[in-house]
């Protein structure tokens, strides 16, 4: 069990910043409207929900449990879902967030900014 705990530290610490907190990278110069539209675009993409949080963490328990029950006993198993469920949600919560971004992204785009990233 003292694996999979570490595993799942591990798998926390190497997330370090989620895209939608990096700045957008303009291909040319940034117009007036700029700030006003990316600040708008920033509300709409914070709330769109692609649901891959919730998956990744139900998968990645059933995984631990599996992997904790084939390498331990009952108490591996038990462990191995838990540190599976925290890593699955951290993975979900971070493709959700790059779905995010790139809906702020598309958003600028479509508001004609020359948005690259």
């Amino acid at each position: 069990m003292k694996k999979l705990m570490c595993i799942a530290l591990l798998g926390l610490g190497a997330c370090t910043q989620y895209p939608m907190q990096k700045p957008l990278a303009v291909d040319g110069t940034r117009n007036a409207n700029f700030l006003s539209d990316e600040a708008e675009c920033r509300a709409l993409a914070v709330n769109y929900h692609s649901g891959k949080r919730g998956m990744e963490t139900a998968f990645g328990a059933i995984d631990g449990a599996v992997t904790g029950a084939m390498i331990g006993d009952r108490y591996d198993a038990m462990g191995g879902a838990i540190a599976g469920g925290v890593l699955g949600s951290v993975k979900g919560q971070y493709e959700d967030d790059l779905v995010r971004r790139q809906a702020l992204v598309n958003c600028m785009l479509g508001r004609g900014h020359q948005v690259i990233g």
